[in-house]
């Protein structure tokens, strides 16, 4: 058992769906929903102590929303309703559809409930004018720079297998879409196979052991997210097959692990997932008080790779025992 990861929920179990922190601010208790994409994977728990932490620090009540699993866009709409109707102070927002979520989060703003979005861009509620700003990572730069390093690796001559997550959503286009556009450049590196896996571990497990019987030659895959590496990674290890190396973006510690033991998941792409939350819940608490904030927010974005992947452990999870 990971020792972080079962004390971060631990905490989240203790406190149930709302985790409360006593405080007042001008005379308010700020109420702050923050929606999730899932409930279980540990960046969204890592996610989760960072609004938790800041919450504390500002003396107001983090409450989590998070739907039955990664590609639930629909409950998650409703969480949002439910949220609007109970009379949420402001909403931080990690968008599952970013298409079908945007007349819902004007709903809110026309509700004087301020909406500020982190990690996955919703273009179509920004175009709006209502959004406050945008807290993460630049996909696509981070996208980018990971598979340019692995291709480098290759001498720019390879066969790539893409891990999607969800088609329609603007994640799988800023990530993988990228992703793809970067191995086109290239006259020696062909795409092979892409397809979605709904950036579950699981799912992505199924996926490649599917791939890997009908695909001879691979040697790279990009995955949408650390889990979805992971879930390859044990795809490729239970075939036998070896010289397949995956890249990915998260940054978690599971996958530094797996980076320095040499299994053949070479990069990722740090998130920052404590900052993010952090970030959010301070965004949200800033136009609550009537502070300006900055529209564009980045986070993360430092490409781990052998060289790197103990330090970053060292630094952010520190009693992470694999």
């Amino acid at each position: 058992m990971k020792k972080l990861f079962a004390a971060i929920l631990a905490l989240v179990m203790m406190l149930s769906v709302v985790a409360v922190a006593e405080g007042t601010t001008d005379g308010e208790n700020y109420r702050i929903g923050v929606f999730f994409k899932d409930s279980t994977s540990m960046f969204w728990r890592y996610i989760g102590v960072g609004c938790q932490t800041k919450a504390d620090e500002l003396g107001v009540e983090f409450v989590e929303y998070s739907p039955a699993s990664y590609t639930d866009a629909a409950g998650q709409i409703s969480m949002i309703e439910d949220a609007i109707a109970s009379g949420i102070d402001a909403i931080c927002v990690a968008a599952i559809d970013s298409t079908a979520i945007v007349d819902y989060l004007v709903k809110a703003e026309d509700a004087g409930i301020p909406v500020i979005v982190f990690n996955t861009l919703i273009p179509d509620f920004e175009a709006t004018g209502r959004q406050r700003c945008f807290i993460g990572l630049d996909n696509a730069a981070a996208s980018e720079a990971v598979m340019e390093k692995i291709l480098a690796d290759h001498d720019y001559s390879a066969k790539v297998v893409v891990l999607e997550g969800t088609p329609a959503t603007q994640q799988n286009a800023d990530r993988c879409g990228t992703a793809i556009s970067g191995c086109e450049k290239y006259e020696n590196v062909e795409i092979v196979a892409s397809q979605p896996c709904n950036a579950n571990r699981d799912q992505a497990m199924t996926v490649m052991e599917n791939i890997l019987q009908s695909t001879p030659d691979i040697d790279i895959v990009f995955a949408i997210n650390d889990p979805s590496g992971l879930g390859a990674l044990q795809a490729i290890q239970a075939a036998g097959r070896e010289g397949i190396d995956i890249v990915a973006i998260d940054g978690t510690p599971d996958t530094c692990t797996a980076i320095l033991a040499g299994t053949g998941f070479k990069y990722t792409a740090d998130q920052a997932p404590f900052d993010m939350g952090a970030m959010a819940v301070q965004a949200a608490y800033d136009v609550l008080t009537g502070k300006e904030i900055e529209p564009l927010q980045r986070c993360g974005g430092t490409i781990i790779g052998p060289d790197n992947a103990q330090e970053h452990l060292d630094t952010y999870y520190p009693d992470f025992e694999s």
